[in-house]
């Protein structure tokens, strides 16, 4: 009987023991969800204080719920806030593209202004002026609004690149048998035929373009000293 009062003894406090233990393990698995559930609550009530729109609202209502909403949906703000980054930066470089075409636009625009404007300022003279394509490689000689001539141009590349587009002016002409005859503008270029031997401004010679024999002599006793040209 002794025996079976101890066994007895021993068993209740085991089962006591186990139930106090539970209790323990209840409490710190219950004691952090009622946390959780309280900040839920005062998050959604900073959600409605700032009037958020129905979904937002619903849906954080919903995932705090399950226990973990309140994470989720600071996560997705903090995300939120990290995505609005990128889209700014593409923004502004796009607007700093955009800012390069139309600068590029203005300047073509401008150019193309100046080189009407020179061309109007010829409806009513009786002078004749020249005009380089560089592009195409090709030059004309006009009169007013019509073109009187139209040739082919050949030009070093070194020439090429260290003309820039305008107005030129016509200061000499060079007279004398083909391989000698030049019109030399401003004393940056001259223009004269194949097997050019003759020095183009004095003593220094000036870099040249070249066209054919025939269309230089049309050219030369077309224009006059103070003839305009323009490089397009």
């Amino acid at each position: 009987m002794k025996g079976r009062t101890v066994t007895e003894a021993g068993t209740s406090f085991k089962i006591e023991r186990s139930r106090r233990e539970g209790a323990e393990v209840a409490k710190n698995v219950v004691t952090p969800l009622v946390m959780v559930q309280r900040w839920s609550n005062a998050f959604l009530g900073v959600l409605r204080a700032f009037a958020v729109q129905m979904f937002p609202f619903r849906f954080v209502r919903s995932w705090t719920r399950e226990k973990s909403g309140l994470a989720v949906v600071l996560l997705s703000l903090l995300l939120m806030g990290m995505d609005n980054v990128v889209p700014e930066a593409d923004e502004r470089r796009q607007l700093a593209e955009k800012q390069e075409q139309l600068a590029r636009r203005i300047g073509s625009l401008q150019k193309e202004q100046d080189f009407l404007l020179f061309q109007k300022s010829f409806f009513g003279s009786d002078s004749k002026y020249l005009v380089l394509d560089l592009a195409a490689g090709t030059g004309t000689l006009k009169y007013r609004n019509r073109t009187l001539r139209t040739f082919g141009v050949t030009m070093p590349a070194a020439l090429r690149r260290g003309l820039s587009e305008g107005r030129y002016v016509l200061t000499a002409k060079t007279d004398g048998a083909a391989g000698k005859r030049a019109l030399v503008f401003q004393d940056r270029f001259a223009i004269h035929g194949r097997g050019f031997s003759g020095s183009s401004a004095g003593e220094k010679r000036t870099p040249g373009m070249v066209i054919g024999t025939q269309d230089l002599a049309a050219l030369f006793y077309a224009v006059e000293k103070g003839a305009m040209l323009y490089i397009r």
